[in-house]
């Protein structure tokens, strides 16, 4: 079982694309799949509130430069797919809503490579992108740190287990990750003492992934600092996980796991809904 068709989201302007290219292609030669990537530049939108006369040719400069900006990254994808030889890859730019472009072409894709969201301030553009497309395309997205370098990841695994439908559904679309990995942790947080969730190591054997299950008490910090800091405790260099068990206006209020390992990830996080 392995990914074939592995979707990669690049946003214009972004200093993040070159390491989002890397590892994706890694990534691709493991699997053994095609890169289809979509260097997006955002549509060119003039505020309702501009208080002077705006240039006709604005918007037309606005796509020029973009396009200008966009060549060399174009070029860098091409040249790692040649560099790397084993991987089969195409590469396009759009010009439409980044969700929209996502979902127009998630639908010939196993899997999603994109972003962390910006450490500080909101770009709108592209901030909301994992959780959205998780939300709306029905592909697992793998998310990519916003610092670092990450070449062939997928080593040792933690999978963050809860008997939720977006869990089980993560823990199904990492399969092809899981049954490469030399290790595989599942974390299990305050989890009810009924033998039953133990039964995610009887599934995953059953696929010829030999699984270590920790299960931990969690009472003074989050979930999400319990994943995060036993991914640092025990080497793990990607986390799969369920996304957004709970509504997105609970979470942006009360805050949630999801939104919590989006702000603070540490390695590559594939996440499911």
């Amino acid at each position: 079982m392995s990914y074939k068709t592995i979707l990669l989201g690049l946003v214009a302007g972004d200093e993040r694309n070159q390491a989002r290219i890397n590892t994706t292609i890694d990534l691709a030669a493991s699997q053994g799949a095609h890169v289809s990537a979509l260097y997006m530049i955002p549509p060119f939108n003039i505020p309702v509130y501009a208080a002077v006369p705006i240039p006709t040719d604005i918007g037309d400069r606005y796509y020029a430069e973009e396009e200008a900006a966009a060549k060399p990254v174009l070029e860098a994808f091409e040249a790692a797919i040649k560099a790397q030889g084993d991987v089969t890859g195409d590469i396009r730019t759009s010009r439409t809503l980044l969700l929209d472009a996502l979902q127009d072409e998630a639908s010939f894709a196993d899997l999603i490579v994109l972003g962390q969201p910006h450490a500080e301030g909101y770009d709108p553009a592209s901030d909301s992108l994992v959780g959205d497309i998780s939300l709306s395309a029905g592909l697992p997205v793998l998310a990519i740190p916003r610092i670092g370098e990450y070449r062939d990841i997928g080593k040792n695994v933690l999978v963050a287990w809860t008997r939720r439908r977006e869990t089980t559904r993560a823990v199904r679309e990492a399969l092809p990750l899981l049954e490469g990995a030399e290790r595989v942790l599942v974390l299990r947080a305050n989890a009810p003492d009924d033998g039953r969730d133990a039964e995610i190591g009887a599934y995953l054997a059953r696929h010829n992934i030999k699984v270590e299950i920790k299960d931990v008490t969690v009472k003074d910090i989050s979930i999400a600092d319990t994943i995060l800091n036993t991914v640092s405790d025990e080497g793990c260099d990607l986390i799969a996980m369920g996304a957004y068990g709970h509504s997105r206006v609970r979470e942006y209020a009360f805050g949630g796991v999801t939104r919590d390992i989006l702000r603070h990830m540490t390695v590559p996080t594939l996440f499911a809904h």
